[in-house]
């Protein structure tokens, strides 16, 4: 047994060897392999090797000592758990020999979590489930997991769609308290309807896809001097759904309604957002009214809004407005005529004003899934946008940005920003500008007015030169969010930008009626929270996640016996492995994987988004013909092989 010097002596060592160690935090990030990586909050990162990797999961805050290895590269040993966030686990159940696991289906988590005896339940091997962890590695040496549901078997019709849902915790069902209050909301709705003004005089119709049912927005247009007014009615739930109510609780769980293929989950229960509140052809319904004026060169005018009661005249849908628009005989009632068509002219105009004072998106195709009974993908097909469809585009904008503008003067309401470039990309966006458009190089970029010049005069060089700079900056753009403020919407080239048109199916619109309704009877509304708009982020980023997982899954399972079958497509992504290819028929992303052979590894240009390889150059947007090399349904990977690629100018 050591005396105490020894153990004093012991002690000062191990302190002395702590002290002269560097030790940083960070978060954990997983790989292919049985490895990790710890992204240092300073922004570097740090190799964690398989034994490290085996005591956290990814995504954990820990506390590393750092230690450099060869070529300058950092390896981190763990000191401390500083935070683990994974609680919920969904994969499969396997069994190997006489252990029992649940094999997660997580990027970047490639180990199995074991099953104890008693937290397995009534699950069997092979079937897909839902667990918790129960035990950390770190704390406790070995992670463990119980199961908290079954959610089917791998052969069970729409097994794809129930995984997802359990996988992303996105909400199908709707508690006692909700549904509750919702049934007791048709009295009310017809009491609410009876104590306002009928503003149906303006004759609106909606306009939608043939199979919608949540229809929140009808238009009319009406001729004015010098220009139109649009009349837009849009669903009116705020009347009803108190703040901090039942369903006001679970709608704002859930932040928007979540379009799956061949599947609704809605933000408020189906009988109030399809019917109830849906502005049905011929029935009565409380609306939100705004009235835009809009010059004959596109501008905005005045706008103003009441709250009222409407009965839609009609329910029409695009291709019967577009038929019509396009001069061929349609169904299109002869009382809808004369405003369609100025709803058409005030459309191109405001397209032309927009083309000239913001930013117009670029229109791309939108590809239509259809199930089969067993729910997977029968036929794919491509749809282009029509007449009709910008027409109504450009009517919701035109009253979004009206009422951003109206918010934002009353300093209140839920706004849709959009900050342009990354921060931390800045520094590769000069180095770009400096190269071909130098004069850029030095402005303020994050500001609207700098950013609005840079877009519109690559915009109108239609060089390739040019073209290909605006594609490679548009990938350094961070996401548009939600705030409590005003702010630039850079992506629309916009000061201020808030949406109203959808109450029943996103809830900063439902915010947002509520916002107007305090101002007119002039009163205040409560403020959502830097909280409360981080949960709705979040539930928003998590029904992103859970449409691309699934759409991934099904594309899988469609691609399976396509083995060997050639395609055209377009690059959508270059880095130093191969090139994400996506398909022109049908919207399919799969990955030409160009880094297998050592001996002749591709040649990456990260910053112009270039691979070069056997002498040729690939980029974003670039035409190529592939060939389906292999399907890994499991993994959800469609591997494709480069058949010809037009080179770019």
């Amino acid at each position: 047994m050591l005396n105490a010097d020894a153990l004093k002596q012991l002690k000062d060592l191990k302190s002395d060897i702590r002290s002269t160690k560097e030790f940083a935090e960070g978060r954990v990030r997983g790989s292919n392999g049985k490895f990790g990586f710890v992204v240092l909050d300073d922004g570097r990162e740090a190799f964690l090797p398989p034994p490290e990797m085996e005591r956290v999961f990814p995504g954990d805050r820990v506390r590393v000592s750092l230690s450099e290895e060869d070529k300058g590269k950092l390896a981190a040993e763990l000191d401390a758990l500083l935070e683990s966030e994974l609680e919920h686990l969904v994969g499969k159940y396997v069994q190997r020999g006489q252990g029992h696991f649940i094999q997660p289906s997580l990027p970047g988590f490639n180990r199995w979590i074991f099953l104890p005896p008693k937290a397995r339940g009534k699950a069997q091997p092979g079937e897909f489930i839902s667990a918790r962890i129960n035990r950390h590695p770190f704390r406790d040496g070995r992670a463990q997991a119980k199961v908290a549901s079954v959610i089917g078997k791998p052969d069970m019709p729409g097994i794809e769609h129930a995984f997802v849902v359990a996988q992303h915790r996105l909400s199908d069902r709707f508690d006692d308290a909700a549904l509750k209050q919702a049934g007791e909301i048709t009295d009310r709705l017809e009491a609410v309807v009876a104590g306002r003004k009928d503003l149906s005089e303006y004759g609106f119709a909606t306009i939608d896809a043939e199979s919608t049912r949540d229809m929140d927005d009808a238009l009319a247009v009406s001729p004015r001097d010098g220009g139109w007014t649009l009349h837009i009615a849009v669903a009116d739930p705020s009347s009803v759904i108190e703040p901090g109510s039942p369903l006001d609780r679970e709608a704002f769980r859930r932040a928007h309604s979540q379009y799956l293929p061949g599947e609704t989950l809605p933000m408020l229960p189906r009988d109030l957002c399809e019917n109830r509140f849906s502005l049905v052809e011929g029935e009565l319904r409380p609306a939100l009214v705004l009235h835009v004026d809009v010059d004959s060169d596109g501008g905005l005018g005045e706008s103003r809004y009441e709250f009222g009661a409407i009965r839609s005249q009609h329910k029409l849908s695009y291709e019967q407005v577009a038929r019509f628009i396009g001069g061929e005989d349609s169904a299109v009632p002869e009382a809808q005529r004369d405003s369609l068509r100025a709803l058409a002219d005030l459309s191109a105009a405001r397209a032309s004003y927009r083309a000239g004072h913001s930013l117009i998106m670029e229109d791309r195709p939108d590809y239509e899934i259809h199930l089969d009974e067993q729910r997977k993908i029968a036929r794919i097909e491509k749809q282009e946008r029509n007449v009709a469809q910008r027409m109504v585009e450009e009517a919701m904008l035109a009253t979004n940005i009206s009422i951003g503008e109206k918010l934002a003067a009353l300093q209140q309401g839920c706004f849709s920003v959009h900050l342009g470039f990354r921060e931390e990309r800045m520094g590769e966006v000069k180095s770009l500008l400096k190269e071909t458009v130098p004069e850029y190089a030095d402005r303020d970029l994050l500001q609207l007015e700098h950013y609005l010049a840079l877009v519109k005069f690559l915009e109108t060089h239609r060089e390739p030169e040019m073209q290909y700079l605006l594609t490679v900056l548009k990938r350094m753009l961070r996401p548009g969010q939600l705030d409590n403020k005003a702010g630039a919407h850079l992506g629309l080239g916009l000061g201020a930008y808030a949406t109203v048109t959808s109450p029943i199916r996103k809830y900063n619109d439902l915010h947002n009626h509520r916002v107007l309704r305090a101002a007119a009877e002039e009163n205040k509304a409560e403020t959502l929270s830097d909280e409360q708009l981080e949960s709705l982020q979040d539930s928003l980023m998590r029904g992103r996640q859970a449409n691309r997982a699934l759409e991934q899954w099904l594309y899988a399972q469609f691609m399976q016996d396509k083995a060997g079958q050639t395609f055209s497509g377009k690059i959508t992504l270059v880095n130093g492995a191969g090139l994400g290819v996506r398909l022109d028929d049908n919207g399919i992303d799969g990955f030409v994987r160009l880094n297998t052979d050592r001996k002749n590894l591709p040649d990456f240009d990260g910053k112009h988004l270039r691979l070069t390889y056997n002498d040729k150059t690939y980029q974003l947007e670039q035409p190529v013909t592939v060939k389906v090399s292999g399907v890994d349904v499991d993994k959800r990977r469609i591997a494709l092989e480069l058949v010809e690629a037009e080179q770019p100018a």
